[in-house]
């Protein structure tokens, strides 16, 4: 949690302004930062999803989560 903590401040204080400047990500490909925040968020929830179904099928209740 502490690291979807920092994330969540991180992005709680990027100026609204910013949003839409373009940045490079992974050192190749330019996209906007709103974009980009999107993107990790989208990679997340993949993984996310992923680990819920193994947990389940170990008999495992995945902790609950609430991000925002």
């Amino acid at each position: 949690m502490e690291s979807y903590d920092f994330v969540i401040a991180a992005i709680k204080g990027i100026d609204e302004a910013r949003l839409g400047n373009t940045v490079k990500m992974f050192n190749k490909w330019e996209t906007k930062v709103e974009d980009g925040l999107n993107k990790a968020f989208e990679h997340q929830t993949h993984h996310r999803g992923q680990t819920t179904v193994y947990l389940r099928l170990k008999g495992i209740t995945p902790p609950a989560e609430k991000l925002f």
